[in-house]
C-alpha cells in the first residue's frame, strides 16, 4: 500500500496523506513551514486569508525548503480563495468593488506572488458563497486555471447539499473536499460516502482539539498500543484508514513532526501493517456513527 493517493486521482501525481496546516501560525509561519518540510512533510496547506493565515510567510518557508534541495515536483502545495463575505472587513486582500470573477483573479495572483511558485497542486474555494449562483460563478473561474496553473480544484467547508449542487453544475469536477472532522458535522458520514462514490478526496481538519471522545476511545487506544504511537497519531491513522482521505496536521514540535510522518509511512508503505490497521476500521466507523 503506497503512502501516495496517486492511484485514486486522475493525473497520477503523488499526493501525500499528511498536509502541514499553516493556519494560526502567525509570525512563526515561515519558520514552522520550513521545519515541517525539513522533518518530512510533503504537503502544505495555506490560504490568502489574512485572518487565519500568513500566506507570504508560508511562501518564505517554502522557498527555504526548496533552496535546501527539495524538489518542487515532490511537494503538494495547496491554497484557497476566500470569498469577501468570509474575511474580516479590515483584512480583505483584494478589491471588493469589482465583479466576483476579478476578485478571484486578483486573489489568485496574490497567492502566486506570495508562494513564488509557477503552479499550485490544489486550489480550494474556502467557503461557499451565500448564493449558490455565485458559488457556481466562482467555480467556473477556477476551472479556467486547470491544468496549466492548478492541478486540482476543490472546496472547503461545504455541506452535502452544497457540494452536490456544485458537483452537478461543474464542468471540471471538484477533486478535493476539505472539512472539519468533528461531532458538530456528524463526521460528514454521508458526505464522505458521496465523495468516495465520485472519486473525491476528503481532507480532514480540526481533529485533535475537538474530538476528546475519540481520543479517549477504546479503538484509538487499541491502535495506539498496536503501533506503539501516541493516541493523536492513532486517530490520524484511523481517519486515513477510512480511505480516500488526507489529514491536515498543524503540530509545531519537530519531534512530533518526525513521529507523525514516520507512523504514516510505516503503516501505509507496509502491506502487513496496513491490513492490521484495516481490522480496526469497522469499530472506528461504529464509533463515528454513535457519536454523530
Amino acid at each position: 500500500m503506497s503512502s501516495s493517493l496517486s492511484s485514486r486521482l486522475a493525473i497520477g501525481q503523488n499526493v501525500p496523506l499528511l498536509l502541514y496546516g499553516t493556519a494560526w501560525k502567525e509570525e512563526k509561519t515561515s519558520e514552522l513551514t520550513e521545519k515541517a518540510l525539513k522533518h518530512g512533510f510533503k504537503g502544505l496547506d495555506t490560504a490568502n486569508y489574512p485572518t487565519a493565515y500568513n500566506e507570504p510567510l508560508t511562501g518564505i518557508g517554502l522557498s527555504a525548503g526548496l533552496d535546501s534541495g527539495l524538489n518542487r515536483n515532490d511537494l503538494f502545495v495547496q491554497s484557497k480563495f476566500t470569498p469577501a463575505w468570509a474575511h474580516d472587513e479590515d483584512k480583505i486582500p483584494f478589491d471588493v468593488n469589482q465583479p466576483i470573477e476579478d476578485q478571484i483573479k486578483e486573489s489568485i495572483q496574490q497567492t502566486f506572488d506570495h508562494l513564488k511558485v509557477d503552479y499550485l497542486d490544489s486550489l480550494l474555494l474556502h467557503v461557499p458563497y451565500k448564493d449558490v449562483k455565485d458559488t457556481i460563478k466562482a467555480w467556473k473561474v477556477l476551472e479556467t486555471y486547470v491544468p496549466s496553473k492548478f492541478r486540482y480544484i476543490g472546496v472547503s467547508n461545504f455541506t452535502l447539499e452544497q457540494f452536490k449542487a456544485l458537483y452537478e453544475a461543474a464542468t471540471i469536477k471538484p477533486t478535493i473536499l476539505q472539512n472539519r472532522f468533528y461531532r458538530d458535522t456528524g463526521y460528514d458520514i454521508e458526505l464522505r460516502s458521496f465523495c468516495q462514490e465520485h472519486g473525491v478526496i476528503y481532507q480532514a481538519f480540526w481533529m485533535i482539539r475537538h474530538n476528546p471522545e475519540i481520543l479517549n476511545s477504546k479503538v484509538v487506544d487499541q491502535v495506539s498500543k498496536t503501533f506503539r504511537v501516541e493516541v493523536e497519531i492513532a486517530f490520524y491513522l484511523l481517519v486515513l484508514g477510512l480511505g480516500d482521505t488526507q489529514v491536515l496536521n498543524g503540530t509545531k514540535r519537530g519531534e512530533a513532526m518526525d513521529a507523525d510522518v514516520a507512523a504514516v509511512e510505516k503503516v501505509f508503505n507496509d502491506d502487513e501493517a496496513h491490513l492490521k490497521l484495516i481490522e480496526f476500521i469497522p469499530d472506528f466507523k461504529k464509533l463515528l456513527s454513535e457519536l454523530a
